[in-house]
């Protein structure tokens, strides 16, 4: 009798730990869900932000592209990472659809091994993400970022990167683009803070 009493209570127990655990994973489960939600509604405000920025930087009517950055400079820290943001206006009126807008990020630096000590292909490599389409409305716009990355021990200099915004339809190349912006980069020391 002793035996059956025993085994009852272990199995009224086992089952009192399996529910007390599935409690206790269900609530982490919802936990981390709400953080994670919480981390990406964050991400999409400032996402937002940066784009309500960039609209209030077109001044007149015929704006058709801006750049985000004060005094058209980029100051990026040896190993860190920089975003530069830019925005494209449909300034074409005449048609109904979204145009695709493409653009493409270029050292504009002929002289970039004498001043910076690299070639031009390691400095292009420090741009990620610095090409891609954008679709726009007419009289619309919609912006973007080029992400610069400076590797550790990179000498410091300045160089300069152009993004050149074209619409391939319209017969628009990277020679005879829809709009041209301009931005330097100024590479500063890995520091402390």
């Amino acid at each position: 009798m002793a035996n059956k009493k025993a085994a009852i209570e272990l199995s009224i127990g086992t089952i009192v730990i399996i529910v007390l655990a599935m409690s206790m994973l269900v609530l982490g489960l919802v936990l981390v869900r709400n953080i994670f939600k919480g981390a990406t509604d964050s991400v999409d405000e400032m996402n937002d932000g940066v784009k309500e920025q960039i609209k209030n930087l077109f001044v007149h009517e015929d704006d058709r592209a801006v750049l985000k950055l004060t005094d058209g400079t980029a100051r990026v820290k040896q190993g860190q990472s920089f975003g530069v943001a830019f925005g494209v206006r449909n300034t074409d009126r005449g048609s109904t659809t979204s145009q695709t807008f493409n653009y493409a990020t270029v050292l504009d630096d002929p002289s970039i091994r004498t001043n910076c000590g690299v070639s031009q292909a390691d400095a292009e490599k420090w741009v990620q993400f610095g090409s891609g389409s954008l679709s726009v409305s007419p009289g619309g716009f919609d912006a973007e970022r080029v992400k610069v990355f400076i590797p550790d021990g990179s000498p410091l200099c300045q160089t300069k990167y152009r993004i050149i915004i074209y619409r391939s339809d319209k017969g628009e190349t990277q020679l005879n683009p829809y709009e041209d912006l301009s931005f330097f980069v100024e590479i500063q020391p890995k520091g402390l803070f």
